[in-house]
This record gives structure tokens, C-alpha cells and sequence, in this order.
């Protein structure tokens, strides 16, 4: 009887070609992954060690950044604010105590009891919860002149990069106090010892931004930076802030980093798969790590070459040569890390010092334990410090990428 039979040779090719699609695939996954940390760092192959500080760092993002559609979205942020200026509206929001929760039912019992205490502590501030259906409204209709907010902000896979955004575009806006919903306070606002230090002071002092210090380790060795999951060995606080007044220019410039690091993002990632975000890619685009580096540029690109800002940064980087641009042997006039390292008393610049024909706004940055208290670094004192104003829990479930693969991968 004949029988009839496969060559080995066919399933043999066969085999091949389920190895080459399942290797393909596994490229292509690959490829969509966020950027490793020494990628998020344009110089990380700078050696490092305990004895020599970094007070400035260079993000990859800002390597060719996309200068023309930075430009379209800064004109169209100061068009919406001359337009909102010329209304002379009475309505004052600077007063306002806003936190952000997201994807949830707004009629169901879902606040916090650090949220409820926080606005009961401060029950002199108008409280705003922002939900999924209010930011809606904002992103499309209220500031639908902004040139590809409304794509990008629903791009992202995680609510924690739209509530990064949402809240420098609400104090953009609005002005106000920002705090996470895991934030607590130690006293009210208004007794807050760094805050009646500075701000406070004067009714209306030339200050459109106050920002706290959260990691302050310019020394740090790079098995701290692993061990602590740094991008950089310092940064500016962002699940907490405060808008004396409407419309930044720091959160102005903030925004147009976040929107042009993301769209950018997007550019460079797997066709079909996505831009997919972890925890450093979510610090270097939304988080902490473009804030920080937001304001530094801000201050350098405004305050005059005399400034004593620009003086201390100076001074600090002698010997180290960050300040000194490749195929240079002259250091740049600008702002470091190195006037906030180890900051005792709040930091004041107001609008007023900046360069004629630019715009700042005015900074105050407070010391490390008025908002930053609970860190085992950085000088941070516990909550019970007789410093802190608010303290915050840390509890990292901003990161849905711990929680599972699947949420990592999908969203």
C-alpha cells in the first residue's frame, strides 16, 4: 500500500518561518519599549561618583527638539491668555485648592481620607475635584486652540501622564494650589512657615510660580541613582504646587515641553504598537524631570548674565566643565541645580529681574521639608518636622506598569 508523507525538509522550512515571525514579533515589541534610563540622559556616560556633584543634566528630548511646533504651541498659549486677559473677568480662581482623580464615577464616595483633611484644613480655599468629564471639556473646548492638545493628551495609555499635564494646564489657567490625593498636611496652607516667609508676605508679590525641592543628591553615586530609580540626581516637586497668579510663563513653557516630548514620543515608537511608557520615560515626558529641567531653562533663558543665580551656577561648575558645550572651552551663561543645593530659607526671583523683552514670571522655591518631608535623602526631615507644610505618602500607585504586565502593556 502507498503512503503518503510530508519531506522533512517542508516542515523543517515551515518551523522556520514560525521561529522568524515569533523573533519578528518579538523585535518589534522590543522596540516599543521605553527608552533605557541611559538613553533618557544625553551625557550618562559621563563617569560619576560620590566626590563629583552633577548640577545640570541634558535630556535626550531635548536633542533636535521639534523648534516649530514648540513655536505654534507657545504662540497659542499666550493667544489664549491675551484673549482671557482683555475680558476683565472678576472671577478669581487663584484661591483654589484643586486635586485630580480621574477614570472613577464622580458621584461615587471615592475621595480620600487625606484629601478630605486636606480641604478641611484649609477651609478658606474653594475646593475643586477634577474629574474625567470635566477635563474633557477642558482639553476640547476650553483650550481647543492649542494645537494637537486634544490628540495627545487621549494618546496616553495611563491616567497618570494626563493628570501630569492636566494639572500644569489647570494652573496654567486657572492659578491655584495643586496637591495629589495622597497628599496630607501638617498645618494649613496659610501657616505654612516657608510659604508666610515669602509669598505670603506682600498681597500681591511678582511670583507666578512656587515649587518645592523633592531629591536634592547632586553627589549621588550611580548605585544610589539605580537603587533610588533617578533619572537625575535632583528635581523640583510636582505632586504638589502653588499659581499665585494665571498664566506661568514656567507652566507655559512646561506645557510645551510635555506636548512636543510626547508627540515626539510617539514619532519615534513602533508603528504598531504604540508609544508605550515605564517610569522613566512617564518622568522625562510628563513628570518631574521636564518640570525641573522647564524651569532652569526658563531662568537661564531670562535672567541677565549678572544674576546671582547665574553667578552660583557658575562658580559651582568650575572644575567639573558641565557648562562647557562640546567643541567649547567657554561655559555657559545660565542656571544649574547649584543655588537650590541644600536650601535652608524659601528662593525668591520675582518677574521683575528678568531681562528686558523676556518673560519669568517669578519663581519662589521652597526647601526640601516644607513639602518633601518622609524621604530617606536629600536632608528630609520627617513628618513631624516643625518645617512641613504638607506631606506626601510616596506610594508609587501612579505606576501602573508595577501593577501588571497587561496594564503595562495595554493600559
Amino acid at each position: 500500500m502507498l503512503r503518503r508523507y510530508v519531506p522533512v525538509r517542508g516542515c523543517a522550512g515551515r518551523r522556520r518561518y514560525v521561529v522568524l515571525i515569533a523573533l519578528l514579533a518579538l523585535f518589534l515589541l522590543v522596540r516599543s519599549l521605553p527608552a533605557l534610563k541611559s538613553d533618557l540622559n544625553s551625557r550618562a556616560g559621563i563617569a560619576l561618583s560620590e566626590d563629583r556633584p552633577r548640577y545640570l543634566y541634558h535630556s535626550a528630548f531635548r536633542r533636535n527638539p521639534d523648534r516649530g511646533y514648540e513655536e505654534q504651541l507657545s504662540n497659542a498659549l499666550q493667544g489664549i491668555e491675551r484673549q482671557q486677559l482683555s475680558l476683565n473677568s472678576h472671577e478669581d480662581k487663584t484661591h483654589t485648592l484643586w486635586q485630580i482623580m480621574l477614570g472613577l464615577d464622580p458621584s461615587a464616595e471615592i475621595r480620600s481620607e487625606d484629601s478630605l483633611k486636606f480641604e478641611k484644613k484649609n477651609s478658606e480655599w474653594k475646593y475643586s475635584l477634577v474629574t474625567t468629564e470635566w477635563a474633557e471639556e477642558f482639553i476640547t473646548v476650553t483650550l481647543a486652540s492649542i494645537p494637537g492638545l486634544s490628540s495627545l493628551y487621549h494618546s496616553y495609555p495611563h491616567h497618570v501622564l494626563r493628570a501630569d499635564l492636566l494639572r500644569y494646564l489647570i494652573l496654567w489657567y486657572f492659578g491655584g494650589y495643586y496637591a495629589d490625593t495622597d497628599v496630607f498636611p501638617a498645618r494649613s496652607i496659610k501657616q505654612c512657615p516657608s510659604l508666610r516667609n515669602s509669598v505670603f508676605q506682600i498681597d500681591n508679590p511678582d511670583i507666578s510660580l512656587v515649587v518645592g525641592i523633592e531629591i536634592d543628591e547632586p553627589f549621588a553615586s550611580p548605585k544610589k541613582m539605580r537603587d533610588w530609580h533617578w533619572v537625575r540626581s535632583y528635581g523640583f516637586i510636582q505632586y504638589t504646587m502653588y499659581a499665585p497668579r494665571r498664566f506661568s510663563p514656567l507652566l507655559r513653557e512646561v506645557i510645551v515641553r510635555v506636548l512636543s516630548h510626547t508627540k515626539r514620543h510617539i514619532d519615534e515608537s513602533n508603528i504598531f504598537l504604540g508609544a508605550r511608557y515605564n517610569e522613566l520615560t512617564t518622568l522625562e515626558i510628563t513628570g518631574p524631570g521636564v518640570f525641573t529641567d522647564a524651569i532652569l531653562d526658563v531662568l537661564s533663558d531670562t535672567l541677565p548674565a549678572n544674576h546671582s543665580l547665574v553667578a552660583e551656577s557658575l562658580e559651582a561648575d568650575a572644575g567639573l566643565g558641565d557648562l562647557v558645550p562640546e567643541f567649547s572651552t567657554t561655559p555657559q551663561e545660565r542656571v544649574t541645580w547649584a543655588p537650590f543645593y541644600r536650601l535652608k530659607e524659601p528662593l525668591c526671583v520675582e518677574g521683575a529681574e528678568a531681562k528686558p523683552g523676556t518673560q519669568l514670571g517669578g519663581l519662589c522655591v521652597l526647601p526640601v521639608n516644607a513639602w518633601g518631608n518622609g524621604q530617606r535623602h536629600s536632608g528630609s526631615e520627617d513628618f513631624g518636622s516643625s518645617h512641613a507644610c504638607i506631606n506626601h505618602r510616596f506610594g508609587g500607585t501612579w505606576k501602573p506598569w508595577k501593577q501588571s504586565w497587561k496594564k503595562y502593556l495595554f493600559g
